[in-house]
């Protein structure tokens, strides 16, 4: 009986030892994971606009990775729309008018508050601030949005990249 029991325990920590063996940590673990570095984007938007149909506004956005301009970005679009829905943009893909430097040019005909998203992607990194501007004067219903008495109209057009 005490044999048998000598031989389970031995049994027991020889197959304990085995296994704990094949769980060490390869020395290169770290190496072996895909690192992100995350996306920014700093967007200049036009102030002081008035409701034009014919003369189109500029919107940029330059989007950082590491404390420079993202080179190979796989897209930059940007979606415009009104606050109360009766003007909208859907996603349109941006020109690169300089490296890491996006722009799109729309027409702003009526007053009221309006958001405009970015939508940018690099190697699985993806980032889409939205920023709110103001064309001419606002109604009674975009300050009531303002002081969060009413929602804004949906800015996403459920475009999937």
């Amino acid at each position: 009986m005490r044999k048998s029991m000598q031989t389970f325990v031995l049994g027991g920590l020889l197959v304990t030892t085995t296994s704990l063996a094949g769980c060490a940590v390869d020395s290169d673990a770290a190496e072996q994971y895909a690192v992100v570095h995350p996306l920014s984007i700093k967007m200049n938007i036009p102030k002081d606009v008035q409701p034009d149909a014919k003369k189109k506004q500029t919107f940029e956005a330059t989007v950082w990775r590491e404390a420079k301009p993202a080179q190979k970005v796989d897209y930059v679009h940007f979606e415009i729309w009104k606050a109360d829905g009766t003007v909208r943009y859907s996603m349109e893909p941006a020109e690169e008018t300089k490296p890491g430097v996006y722009t799109i040019a729309k027409t702003l005909p009526k007053s009221g508050l309006y958001y405009v998203k970015a939508h940018a992607s690099r190697e699985g990194a993806m980032i889409m601030p939205t920023r709110q501007f103001i064309v001419g004067k606002l109604s009674a219903q975009d300050l009531k949005i303002l002081q969060g008495g009413a929602k804004p109209a949906g800015g996403s057009s459920g475009h999937h990249h």
